[in-house]
């Protein structure tokens, strides 16, 4: 997310890198962040993934907490002090897949 320019976004921006989608980056809190891409299918505009992730600054660590894709809802803390570890660790490994697939395409808020 760093590498990328993320964690610099203090509200909303987005990244073109033609020919590829857009990645669209929005900061709920100062923790928080939304990353999507959002392709148009069949003439509508649809959030193909849209990821919902936390990140410990101090650390440098980020941990996915929602995934919507479609009619696809992945939710990490289904209710308070619950955790789904499956979709936890699923995420996870999408997550880290996605950033390392956008960095190798080029993505980069400052060029």
């Amino acid at each position: 997310m760093k590498k990328i320019g993320i964690l610099d976004v203090r509200q909303y921006a987005v990244i073109e890198n033609p020919p590829h989608v857009p990645l669209c980056i929005d900061r709920l809190s100062p923790d928080t962040y939304a990353i999507s891409q959002n392709p148009v299918v069949d003439g509508l505009m649809v959030a193909d993934p849209d990821v919902e992730v936390s990140v410990d600054h101090a650390k440098e660590t980020a941990e996915p907490l929602v995934y919507l894709s479609g009619e696809t809802r992945k939710v990490v803390y289904p209710e308070p002090g619950k955790v789904n570890l499956a979709i936890r660790n699923e995420l996870s490994a999408f997550l880290d897949r996605w950033l390392s697939d956008l960095i190798a395409q080029g993505f980069n808020r400052y060029q």
